[in-house]
């Protein structure tokens, strides 16, 4: 399999930058009856999001890496990052390059038992506001409310994690 290049994924797919759509122009030879189509389908992600990839020449991409080789003229490395957290939303200006740490950054949810937000517990009768950054548990204090340890939470995320809050 060669490495796809944008001149030979623009000669096989038609690009939709206001959806971050790719559709069929020159379609593989077993299937002429996708042309014009929309190319891909979702797939559920090992992190439980799913994720939009097209396979093109017996290689398999997934949609945000292409738009991104069309922007840039290369593959991001190490990884795509969806700027509001839709793997799904492959708009060019949705997509930016950037590390796994980063990447792991942005996450708005996490799976737990508690119905509280992320970044909070219940200690007691109080609420205690807490992040995790370059290994460490910070503290943040302890707060009568959800509302009020979250505010604390979400300031100190953007303070750690910046644009990748």
């Amino acid at each position: 399999m060669a490495e796809m290049t944008r001149e030979r994924l623009l000669e096989m797919l038609r690009f939709e930058p206001e959806t971050g759509r790719f559709f069929w122009i020159k379609p593989p030879r077993c299937h002429p009856e996708v042309n014009g189509k929309e190319a891909g389908y979702a797939q559920r992600g090992t992190n439980g999001k799913d994720y939009w990839h097209i396979k093109i020449d017996g290689g398999k991409y997934k949609r945000s890496h292409l738009v991104f080789l069309l922007r840039n003229g290369r593959f991001p490395f190490p990884c795509a990052d969806h700027r509001d957290g839709n793997s799904l939303n492959d708009r060019p200006d949705n997509i930016r390059e950037a590390t796994i740490h980063q990447n792991n950054m942005n996450h708005q949810k996490r799976a737990k038992r508690s119905p509280l937000p992320m970044g909070v517990r219940k200690l007691g009768s109080r609420f205690q506001a807490r992040l995790a950054h370059n290994g460490r548990t910070n503290y943040l204090g302890t707060f009568a409310t959800a509302d009020e340890a979250r505010a604390v939470y979400l300031l100190k995320r953007k303070e750690c994690f910046g644009e990748f809050a």
